[in-house]
């Protein structure tokens, strides 16, 4: 069957013997024009199956919408996938008057992002934000604030639940702790001595533990030791880790420093006899899938992150349409050796 062509409203003119401007007023409900003659239209445009052109719609009307997007810099390579989600949105959506700036907030520093947050609340520049809060709670009543100056928002990435914020778009990380949890148990034989390392505690770094702890539980034969909690300047010291690695047979790295974790097990000599699992992809961890030092990693589906949170925010404000749920979870894929070439 070939596909239908689009009609202009020119052609619907033509065939109803009107002016163009006449059929215009009557599809976009513009008023000036008799009952008669609008419903001769209305009956021409469903007998011919006429489907507007949205994007033309939008810009005859002088319409755009602008939304702001904030993330953290870091890490860069996480952040640089979502990027290029939010780009596939903005190019679909453009010719429909989408705008969008995206900003990104200096390291982890929480002071920052509120700085930014507030400043593009009080520019007045923007219909909604789209933010990836690096503390969800601390986050929570500059969101609130936001919503209060009519500005919608919504959350990637990283939530903030208790916020007035309209929806969420991105991973369940009770979800991803447990996964993980799972995966290391079986990779060690569901026995042994597992570790965990973990960056500072915000709502996101709650749930990946709470869900690895719940599984690790579940596995009689599997002890945990005792998290190593380390700040972000510590990852590079090869003495932080030392110690804590000796008599491990599995590792799961909460954080975004898998890569750096893969390198200190490799020299301590451990890489292959002692299982690592962690987050999202890069060069550096594929080259660890590749050479057996990273046994597997949990991948969020970055792309979509940044797509899927810039068409909701657009569908809400051009027809004021929700998402099916308020939370919009994306998928988790377990990638290792074998498959890590599709993500990379």
């Amino acid at each position: 069957m070939k596909p239908k062509k689009r009609l202009t409203v020119k052609e619907i003119a033509e065939e109803v013997g009107l002016s163009v401007a006449t059929v215009d007023r009557v599809l976009n409900n513009r008023g000036n024009v008799k009952p008669k003659t609008a419903e001769l239209v209305m009956n021409k445009v469903r007998e011919m199956e006429y489907t507007p052109n949205l994007s033309a719609s939008f810009l005859s009307k002088g319409r755009s919408i602008s939304l702001a997007v904030a993330y953290p810099e870091l890490p860069a390579y996480f952040w640089n996938q979502v990027e290029t989600g939010i780009d596939a949105a903005v190019s679909e959506f453009r010719d429909f008057g989408l705008q969008v700036h995206t900003i990104r907030s200096k390291d982890y520093d929480l002071t920052d992002q509120k700085k930014t947050m507030l400043q593009l609340v009080d520019s007045g520049e923007y219909d909604a934000i789209a933010i990836s809060p690096n503390d969800p709670q601390e986050m929570t009543d500059v969101i609130d604030h936001a919503v209060s100056r009519n500005l919608t928002v919504g959350t990637f990435n990283s939530d903030s639940p208790l916020s007035s914020r309209m929806f969420y778009v991105g991973c369940d990380y009770r979800v991803a702790g447990r996964l993980a949890a799972d995966t290391l148990c079986r990779l060690a034989g569901r026995r042994g001595r597992i570790g965990l390392i973990m960056s500072y505690t915000n709502f996101q770094m709650q749930q990946k533990v709470t869900g690895f702890r719940e599984v690790i539980g579940s596995y009689p034969e599997i002890r945990l030791r005792a998290p190593l909690k380390v700040d972000q300047e510590e990852y590079t010291s090869f003495e932080t880790f030392a110690e804590y690695f000796e008599g491990l047979d599995g590792v799961y790295v909460a954080s975004a420093k898998l890569h750096i974790i893969a390198q200190h097990l490799e020299t301590a000599g451990l890489a292959g006899s002692v299982a690592l699992i962690g987050h999202d992809m890069n060069e550096e961890i594929y080259d660890g899938l590749q050479r057996d030092i990273v046994t597997a990693t949990i991948c969020q589906d970055p792309f979509n992150q940044g797509y899927l949170i810039v068409k909701s925010l657009f569908e809400y404000l051009s027809s004021r349409k929700l998402p099916d749920t308020r939370e919009n979870i994306t998928k988790l894929e377990l990638v290792t050796k074998e498959n890590a070439r599709y993500y990379i």
